[in-house]
């Protein structure tokens, strides 16, 4: 399979209060492939920063934007998401990634994604757990991947963003073999549809998956090993691939291991 473009988020400039600008700067000497910027309502409110941002990124094969909040009525009605998509109308490739809301029903998640894709460009919508335990875990996930197959069935285009590590996160009470498991369901799941599969990736040597437990990917607890096997046998369609660290050397091992995993010569 070749080789999806590698980037960064802007978490990585951590110590220069997430700026972009620091995160474009980087990507760019690391010859990194894309970025993701987290757009917080101070932020949208910067003009010269958001002029930079729109600059900057014209360097990129693509620059995915993280919105605040959660798929929900909240955000449909926020002024967040009114200024949101006043930045967003201003670019050549529109795109926001917000997060799943396990709260809201299955016809509601529908009826939003009808609302909010008419003038926004690409939406991508990342796996998030509210509740713990195993139960909440497993009818939220089957609630997201139901929310792409009727989105597809209605004619309402949206996206996904599996964040992996968070699959493994202590609170869900997975075994290793059941989130393992239920890993291969969901990259199958948009594999055998060939719907582009954006991944955000992370290792950590706790379950915990705090900040101060991340360490290169293929180092920690995360089975990536098992994981990158299985997506070379079965070739998804990785739109890309994400590094969500606080720092800037975890991101660059990370990147030769997704290459020496997915075979690069």
């Amino acid at each position: 399979m070749s080789l999806p473009p590698v980037g960064v988020a802007n978490s990585i400039s951590a110590n220069f209060q997430f700026d972009p600008l620091d995160t474009f700067q980087f990507a760019r000497q690391g010859s990194f492939e894309i970025v993701q910027i987290y757009l917080n309502r101070e932020l949208l409110e910067q003009a010269e920063t958001l002029a930079s941002i729109r600059s900057e990124g014209a360097g990129f094969q693509e620059v995915y934007f993280h919105a605040e909040g959660f798929l929900n009525e909240d955000f449909l009605k926020s002024e967040y998401r009114t200024a949101l998509y006043r930045f967003l109308s201003s670019l050549k490739s529109p795109n926001y990634i917000i997060h799943f809301d396990e709260r809201a029903n299955i016809d509601k998640l529908i009826r939003l994604v009808e609302i909010l894709s008419k003038d926004a460009g690409k939406i991508y919508i990342e796996n998030y757990f509210l509740s713990p335990g195993k139960v909440a875990a497993e009818k939220n996930l089957k609630k997201y991947l139901a929310l792409f197959t009727l989105s597809t069935n209605f004619g309402h285009t949206v996206y996904p963003v599996f964040d992996i590590p968070r699959i493994f996160h202590r609170d869900l009470e997975f075994s290793l073999e059941e989130a393992l498991e239920w890993c291969y369901q969901i990259l199958n799941f948009f594999g055998n549809r060939n719907i582009p599969l954006l991944l955000h990736l992370i290792d950590t040597t706790s379950t915990d998956i705090s900040r101060f437990s991340f360490c290169a990917l293929g180092s920690g607890c995360i089975p990536y090993d098992a994981i990158f096997k299985f997506i070379r046998k079965t070739a998804p369609n990785l739109a890309g691939v994400i590094l969500e660290y606080e720092d800037k050397i975890n991101p660059l091992k990370s990147r030769d291991y997704i290459h020496q995993a997915l075979g690069k010569p």
